[in-house]
């Protein structure tokens, strides 16, 4: 007799391995039971979405505040078989609750790249990206990047791929780059 096959099973089962491996799982689980002086799961009751979108959101965060130092102490610790990583290794800055703005405002030390009128497209190694024509721009805190910062709204080409849905779109200044008309436009 032949086995059936259970593609969706050991895909299921796959899938759960991958999160076990990279310690998902365990950040889901921290997370659906962190209790301190901030913040208690058993008072606020989150739902399953809301763990999995802090999740991201905090790996993310992870992600974006990488920097050399921080992969050399570790990748050390990793090659000399250390099992003691250090956890304070990792220097993450969060922003205050209450973000003011800068005393400089607005003479900030950055100038604006970009000024009304450049043809923009957002930097990606992909051929596909989106592109227009800058209409506005404001300096912004991203919460992501722990740093105030020019953003701008670009009004998008007819060809644009997100243009089948939204006529502009809002970028921050180093995920843009300049374009000549005969690029794109």
């Amino acid at each position: 007799m032949l086995k059936p096959v259970s593609y969706k099973t050991d895909q299921h089962k796959a899938y759960q391995q991958a999160l076990d491996d990279f310690g998902i799982t365990e950040l889901l689980a921290k997370l659906n039971n962190y209790s301190d002086a901030d913040f208690d799961s058993t008072w606020i009751q989150p739902q399953q979405q809301e763990i999995e979108s802090l999740a991201a959101i905090l790996i993310f965060g992870l992600t974006h505040s990488i920097n050399g130092k921080l992969i050399v102490a570790y990748l050390n610790l990793i090659r000399h078989s250390h099992q003691d990583i250090v956890p304070d290794l990792i220097n993450l800055k969060y922003p205050d609750a209450s973000i003011e703005l800068p005393v400089n405002f607005p003479d900030v030390a950055e100038t604006p790249r970009f000024l009304y009128g450049d043809r923009l497209r957002w930097i990606s190694a992909q051929s596909d990206t989106d592109w227009g024509i800058v209409i506005g721009r404001f300096y912004s805190f991203g919460c992501d990047r722990c740093c105030w910062s020019w953003c701008y709204l670009i009004w998008l080409t007819k060809d644009s791929p997100s243009a089948a849905w939204t006529s502009a779109d809002i970028a921050w200044e180093e995920d843009l780059e300049p374009i000549s008309e005969e690029t794109h436009l």
